[in-house]
């Protein structure tokens, strides 16, 4: 893979680049590429192999599961309110923890 001293690299965005080439689903040059981008623009890792299309969402999901964990439960919590009112709820409390403020 890329060098392990990677500056603005975590270790979730070398774990996604050591999977994605040990599937062989890019090439090191691709992760090279992918890491002078990151360094160059700041964007996530998996957003600039989504945009130089690389990959598509279902690979990601497939090679790298842990990316779309806390969307999917997001997905699950609306998916579960059943009527508007419910949804406006949530939306309020939503609204008002990320405020800081009562929803009342």
């Amino acid at each position: 893979m890329v060098a392990a001293e990677q500056s603005n690299f975590d270790a979730r965005e070398q774990e996604l680049l050591q999977v994605l080439l040990d599937n062989k689903v890019i090439s090191k040059g691709q992760a090279d590429l992918v890491h002078n981008d990151h360094e160059a623009t700041g964007m996530n890792v998996e957003d600039i192999l989504l945009a130089r299309r690389w990959v598509n969402e279902e690979n990601l999901r497939v090679h790298a599961p842990w990316l779309f964990e806390k969307s999917d439960q997001i997905v699950r919590d609306v998916g579960a309110a059943a009527s508007y009112d419910d949804n406006l709820k949530k939306y309020r409390l939503l609204l008002a923890e990320l405020l800081g403020e009562s929803s009342e």
